[in-house]
């Protein structure tokens, strides 16, 4: 083996080892709330999307559901906190959730929904930069963002 071939080897390695460790730091900080048990692994799930009709009337915030599984899928959840609008859109992604095999189990899950600024947003100083996201941690949190929806002059807003 070349020594290129083996300075990659090493830092495929490392970056490997460093992305592990990443996501143990990840599930340390978010899991601790979860009781001792090991969570499930999900294995599909629908992308959740920020839901147009609270999008437009711009209400955001964070959802708390405690979800029960059957050992492969959710066969009940409860929405625990958050804005009504949400937590329903919240409660119909998990429901699409799907797991590897394990003992049926509950736990909590969180949604925390976010408007990003608009160049409509008085003072707003944006450069549409900051896009629309997704992020899964999954089981634990997922993070939907989505621009502020708003009706402006556009010539006013140059």
């Amino acid at each position: 083996m070349s020594d290129d071939q083996k300075l990659w080897r090493g830092i495929r390695t490392g970056i490997t080892l460093g992305l592990i460790l990443l996501a143990s730091g990840i599930c340390a900080g978010t899991c601790a709330a979860q009781s001792d048990k090991s969570l499930p692994i999900v294995t599909s799930a629908s992308v959740p999307f920020y839901p147009r009709v609270p999008q437009t009337a711009h209400i955001e915030g964070v959802v708390k559901l405690r979800i029960w599984t059957d050992g492969i899928g959710v066969s009940s959840a409860k929405v625990e906190s958050g804005p009504v609008m949400l937590g329903k859109t919240a409660e119909e992604n998990i429901k699409s959730w799907k797991f590897e095999q394990h003992t049926p189990t509950t736990f909590e899950v969180t949604f925390r929904y976010v408007l990003l600024p608009s160049k409509c947003d008085p003072g707003c100083r944006c450069d549409d930069t900051e896009h629309p996201t997704v992020v899964l941690h999954l089981p634990s949190l997922v993070e939907v963002s989505a621009k502020r929806v708003m009706t402006c002059d556009p010539v006013e807003n140059r």
